[in-house]
This record gives C-alpha cells, structure tokens and sequence, in this order.
C-alpha cells in the first residue's frame, strides 16, 4: 500500500500525454527521458452534409475541402521533472499535388508549474510555436502561410481509477491573405479558442477508454463562431515503454450533431502509438 499510494502521488509527472486525443494532461516526460508519437489519421469531410467543418487540433489542423491521410509525428524530450520540449510535423500521404508533404511543424514546450500532491492535481502551460506552411500547402489546407503562436492551459486531476483533464487554448493563426484556404475564398478567423474536457477511464491494469469533448472558434467567418467535436479513445499499455491508441472524433457546427444519428461535418479516425525511451 506504501508504494501505491507513492505511485499515485507522481501521477502527475509519470502521465504521459493523451495522444490519440485533443485533450492534453499535465504531465511531463521525465527528465532525460525521450518519447516518439508516430499516429495515422484518416479525416472524411462529409461533403454531402450541410455543415461540413474543419478539423481542429493544435497543430494537426486540416481545412482542406477533400477527404485526407496522413501520418502526425511527435518527438518530445524531458527537460527536467516538470519541464519537457517537443517538435512535431505531420506527412500527408492524400491530397498531393504540387507542394511538400510534410507540414505542420511544431515547437512547444509544456511547464508544470503546479501540483498538489495532497489532493492530486496539477496545472501547466505549454506556448507553441507553427512555422509557415507553403503557399501551396495553404491552399490545399494543409497548414497556413504564416507563422502562427499560441498557448494551452492545462488543468488535471487524478482519482484513483478516473483522470479529468480541463484545456484552454488560444492560438494566433494569421494567413497569406493572397491565397484561398482550402480552396476556399472566405475570410477566415485568425483568433482560435479552443475549450476541452477529457474525462480517462482506467478499466483494467493496461487499459484506458476516454471521452474527449470540446468547443473551438469556427476558423471560417462566414459560418457560425463555434463548432464542436465528440471524440472517443482508448489506450493500451502493452508495457511500460509501449502504448497503442486508437479514437474516433465527429465534427459538426452544433454540439447535437456530433453525437446521434445526425451526419457530422466532418470526422476522424486515429490510431498509433507511443513509445517511451
């Protein structure tokens, strides 16, 4: 019992972050430690609805008008125990055409500035960085040509079999006003919020189910300001260094059609894995 309850007291430094989700937690990679994210996704835009939406993940957006793959990458290194750096880049394998695969190129560090080890919380904030994408690349929606910035504050707590992780993000998303959007001619939003809640299940020793759900600015300004997304995830542990995860996200401009029977505007389905070395 001794080392359980040590165990649950360093939750907030030995979580690692909650990738095949949008919702990140407030822990860290320990320090000298490494970790590599390598997923794929597959977003189908659902053309034949009437509310198609852009798919937003912090540095994995995708606002192009065609159904995409691609392979998101994440390498993170622990800085210290509350400190950690990461770079992420995203290759697309669907659409091509006349531009670079790769895109989506990240640079964040995340600071756990808080934790009540007591009652079992902790908070953090992680600035990032996206560099330019190409001109070409923000045509075909695979990311914006312009240096965009912002930040993610982090709120997490931990039950002995439930996590609750709490996000507020802001990320400044300016564009080559030059060039369509996914080929798309409006005027987008360049002020993205982003609030998000992500409740984690531990089922079994090893297995992890969670329901991530959020709000997030609508980037296109001619639609409404919100849209919203439902995601469902697991997360298997096959050992201490090796997680699979798998999640399924609906997109939609109200909340209602993002659950249910209704057509979403847009969806997603990931899976990968994450490996801790």
């Amino acid at each position: 019992m001794k080392w359980l309850l040590v165990g649950f007291l360093l939750l907030p430094t030995l979580s690692q972050a909650f990738e095949p989700l949008n919702t990140d937690d407030a822990g860290t990679v320990v320090a000298g430690g490494n970790q590599i994210e390598q997923y794929f996704f597959s977003i189908n835009r659902n053309s034949g609805s009437p509310q198609v939406v852009d798919i937003i993940t912090p540095g994995e957006e995708y606002s192009g008008n065609a159904d995409a793959k691609a392979f998101p990458f994440t390498y993170t290194r622990g800085l210290t125990d509350t400190v950690e750096a990461s770079f992420s880049t995203t290759y697309f394998n669907q659409p091509s055409g006349n531009f670079t695969r790769l895109s989506n190129y990240v640079f964040a560090t995340k600071w756990r500035f808080h934790e009540d080890e007591e009652n079992r919380y902790a908070l953090a904030i992680k600035p990032m960085l996206v560099l330019p994408a190409s001109k070409q690349q923000q045509v075909n929606g695979l990311g914006l040509a312009s240096f965009n910035y912002g930040a993610n504050l982090i709120a997490s707590k931990y039950w002995e079999d439930i996590e609750v992780h709490v996000n507020a993000s802001y990320m400044h998303s300016p564009y080559n006003t030059n060039y369509s959007v996914g080929y798309a001619t409006d005027n987008n939003r360049t002020n993205i919020l982003l609030l998000s809640i992500a409740p984690v299940w531990t089922v079994s020793t090893g297995f992890r189910v969670a329901l991530d759900i959020g709000a997030t600015t609508n980037p296109n300004m001619t639609e409404g300001y919100l849209s919203y997304y439902s995601l469902l995830g697991a997360i298997y542990s096959i050992n201490d260094s090796l997680d699979l995860g798998i999640s399924y996200m609906r997109v939609a401009l109200t909340y209602g059609a993002t659950l249910g029977t209704q057509t979403a505007g847009s969806t997603r389905s990931e899976i990968g894995v994450t490996w801790r070395f």
